[in-house]
């Protein structure tokens, strides 16, 4: 008899409600317009921008690659990297690095076509998370040394 299924075991799955993830991605946003400086601020459109337009042009029979969203995510690469790399703040480079696994993720679908569809979406709606999560913290960060300093124009934090 499996362990797992012994009487008295107890079997519990917790599944999120998809409108989390949206709603999360639109209060970070919606805090880096409102309290966030130019990085935060150019982080946030690019990335509003990109999820409409890869909703909006999305392929919807899933059979392979995502290209308008693909492109859309070239596109905030070059972005995330100009902005990392002139940035005196770390949070940057990890936002570029995170995008940088997403152009990958579809450079793999393009190079192995066996790659399982939902594995490609889910390591895309993972590196996005991550990057939600990455902004919240440059968000915060900014927010804070504005807070704590105002008489500093820009606090450096990096170089």
């Amino acid at each position: 008899m499996d362990p797992s299924h012994a009487e008295g075991s107890i079997s519990l799955t917790i599944a999120l409600p998809s409108w989390l993830g949206p709603v999360v991605m639109l209060l970070v946003c919606a805090a880096a317009f409102l309290k966030g400086g130019v990085e935060e601020r150019l982080t946030a459109g690019s990335m509003l921008i990109n999820v409409g337009v890869t909703v909006l042009l999305r392929d919807h029979s899933w059979l392979g690659l995502q290209n308008a969203g693909f492109a859309a995510d070239l596109g905030s690469l070059l972005l995330f990297l100009g902005i990392a790399l002139t940035s005196s703040k770390f949070w940057p480079m990890a936002m570029a690095g995170f995008q940088l696994l997403i152009v990958l993720t579809h450079i793999s679908k393009i190079i192995d076509r066996t790659f399982e569809q939902w594995a490609y979406i889910t390591a895309i709606v993972i590196w996005t998370h991550l990057q939600i999560v990455t902004l919240g913290i440059g968000v915060w960060n900014h927010w804070r040394a504005q807070a704590y300093a105002p008489s500093v124009a820009r606090v450096e934090t990096r170089r």
